[in-house]
């Protein structure tokens, strides 16, 4: 009898035991029939990382991938990683609002969600990816943080808050961020720089703080070392308004610090000299008046859109000088030009210099710029014995009446737009510009001279003894343009004479017979927009209209006179057509003759209705009274027959 009884109680027991493995197995099937698998909606792909170091296993999910049911990322599913690929997986423009606790997976290296909506996130999102390296939420909805969103990911180096609404940061938010080294804040609500919140950072070199609301510029704290990794530093586009002693840290790392685009009128004589390491400063587009010292690492000065009067005291190894659209009216002073010798790039466009007097030889330099200044001729000493290594020279928008080159000067580009004074280049005006070699080819240089509205003229012997291998004398007021003027063959790099009003006469006939040619296979593009203006038969005619065409199209008597022999035809097909609309005198007669026919026409018809109707109106009446007198004979007597004739009569 017991035996029976433990029988069945094993029975039982199996019996759960079944129902519970069957249903654990619908949970299981339920849960994976839940869980999405991104690489059946998404582009999943083996490609090398930003570095080209190794290969990833790259996710890319965008608001081109239609994945429903992803109210956060918690039920996604990492794909099969054979290889042991590192993973880096972008969710962008997915409209995500909540980021959930993403599946374990120690693979993942790279994070992005960027352009989403997200504003809040789950608790330690990222605790069961410890190996992540980069982080981005950049193009979001965040306005706080808070620590448990960086929870188990001590090794993350690269941050993005980037364009989202971050005002502020409690101290403990970045406390286990120990290894990060690029932190990008850029164009967020913040108004300080959060110092104490960064203290954690010691690994920090690359900090973007741009197009914030920050007002105060002080990065050095009495009591700890703050930020003192940081090498490159961007604060553009704040409030800033002034630089101070105090604003860096003793020891500081800095090496690039970008400071333009706020509203600085004030830099004490000091305030950089903490930066020791400092190689590039950016201050372009403040309210900087006076000048200050730099620090003597520095290699790169950009000040450019200030109002500086006067050159401020460079180092001896400054290689880049951007100070224009200031207020200088001369020169930087003879104290300074052993401050130059290695000077490399000058920019001292749209200032207030009349004339241009170097102290000294600039061996190094390879470009300057001084156009939108007050040059009213070519100062002598733009030459190659001052400059033997200049490269690129500008002098655009100078108020130069007159270009002649007094010294040799060797460039491989020269640019003179938009001199607005400028009526005529005259003979010898280029001569003295000598090109330089690339390679194996012959030296010749590039020449820019558009949007030139008074220069109407270009004289033969311009170039004489010398060669072009790019000419641009587009947008100006060119009607002829002689053959002789260069060697076309050689001007190897395209010639854009667009935009001018020509005169398509017989002297451009060359211009068809060799550079149509040439140009239409090799620079087309600068054909679109060469158009006659001159003679009146066809004008707005794009030159390119006469590709192919034999005989000389332009030195035809057609051409030439358009009143006579019928006139000029714009294609073989429309000969005939274009003859007979040319001769205005024969056009008039015809038109005359038919509008006279018609109206005659018109008149006489108008006549025969009006004298028609009237006929039809008094036979009606005549017919009328016909009938009412036999109705009044049979319906009346005598008298009234009488008196109703009289009536009828009447």
């Amino acid at each position: 009898m017991c035996g029976i009884i433990i029988d069945k109680i094993k029975n039982v027991v199996f019996f759960l035991l079944f129902v519970n493995i069957i249903s654990g197995q619908d949970v299981v099937t339920e849960q994976a029939r839940k869980n999405i698998r991104v690489c059946d909606y998404c582009t999943c792909s083996e490609i090398p990382n930003e570095d080209a170091t190794h290969l990833v296993l790259n996710i890319q999910c965008s608001e081109l991938d239609r994945i429903e049911n992803l109210p956060d990322l918690d039920k996604i599913e990492w794909p099969d990683n054979p290889n042991a690929l590192k993973i880096s997986a972008t969710f962008e423009g997915l409209g995500l609002s909540t980021l959930g606790k993403l599946p374990a997976n120690g693979q993942v290296e790279s994070l992005k969600f960027n352009n989403n909506a997200i504003k809040a996130y789950w608790p330690d999102p990222f605790t069961d990816v410890p190996n992540l390296r980069k982080l981005s939420f950049a193009q979001n909805d965040l306005t706080e943080i808070t620590p448990d969103l960086f929870t188990n990911i001590p090794n993350l180096q690269d941050l993005n808050f980037s364009y989202n609404k971050l005002t502020s940061f409690n101290p403990l938010d970045f406390k286990s961020l120990h290894n990060v080294k690029r932190f990008n804040l850029q164009s967020n609500l913040l108004k300080k720089i959060p110092v104490d919140a960064l203290q954690p950072m010691k690994a920090l070199e690359d900090l973007d703080l741009s197009k914030n609301g920050i007002y105060d510029l002080l990065l050095q704290k009495s009591d700890v070392d703050t930020l003192s990794a940081v090498k490159r530093l961007s604060l553009n586009g704040n409030r800033i308004r002034s630089v101070i002693k105090d604003s860096f840290p003793v020891n500081n790392s800095l090496e690039l610090l970008d400071l333009s685009n706020n509203i600085i009128e004030v830099v004490e004589e000091d305030a950089f000299l903490t930066c020791t390491n400092l190689k590039e400063l950016n201050l372009g587009q403040n309210n900087i008046t006076f000048v200050f010292s730099l620090p003597p690492s520095l290699q790169i000065f950009i000040v450019k859109q200030n109002t500086l009067r006067r050159w401020p005291k460079f180092p001896k190894g400054i290689t880049y000088v951007d100070i224009s659209y200031n207020k200088l009216s001369e020169l930087y002073s003879k104290l300074y030009s052993s401050d130059f010798e290695n000077l490399e790039v000058l920019n001292i466009a749209g200032n207030q210099l009349t004339e241009l007097h170097f102290a000294s030889k600039l061996s190094n330099l390879y470009s300057l710029d001084v156009s939108y200044n007050l040059l009213e001729e070519i100062p002598t000493s733009l030459n190659s014995q001052n400059f033997p290594n200049l490269e690129e020279l500008r002098l655009d928008g100078n108020p130069i009446t007159s270009i002649y080159f007094k010294e040799i000067l060797a460039v491989k580009s020269l640019y003179m737009n938009e001199l607005s004074k400028l009526l005529s280049v005259e003979d010898k005006a280029f001569s003295n510009v000598i090109g330089k070699a690339v390679e194996d080819s012959e030296p010749c240089f590039s020449l820019f001279i558009s949007n030139c509205h008074s220069l109407y003229e270009i004289h033969e012997g311009a170039f004489d003894g010398t060669s072009v291998c790019m000419l641009d004398i587009s947008s100006n007021n060119l009607t002829r343009l002689s053959r002789s003027l260069l060697d076309w063959a050689r001007v190897s790099e395209g010639v854009n004479l667009q935009w001018n009003p020509w005169d398509c006469g017989c002297h451009l006939q060359w211009f068809l017979d060799e550079l149509l040619p040439r140009m239409y296979k090799t620079q087309s593009r600068l054909l679109a927009q060469l158009r006659c203006e001159t003679p009146r038969a066809v004008q707005g005619l794009r030159l390119v209209h006469w590709y192919n065409w034999t005989g000389e199209v332009l030195c035809s008597e057609q051409f030439m006179n358009p009143g006579e022999r019928g006139g000029y035809s714009l294609s073989p097909m429309t000969e005939r057509e274009g003859n007979f609309l040319s001769n205005p005198s024969s056009l008039t007669l015809i038109l005359g003759g038919c509008i006279i026919v018609a109206l005659l026409v018109a008149i006489a018809l108008s006549i025969y209705l009006v004298r028609g109707r009237r006929r039809y109106r008094v036979r009606q009446a005549a017919l009328k009274r016909k009938r009412q007198s036999a109705i009044d004979a049979r319906n009346s007597s005598g008298q009234q027959k009488e008196q109703y004739s009289a009536l009828n009569k009447v």
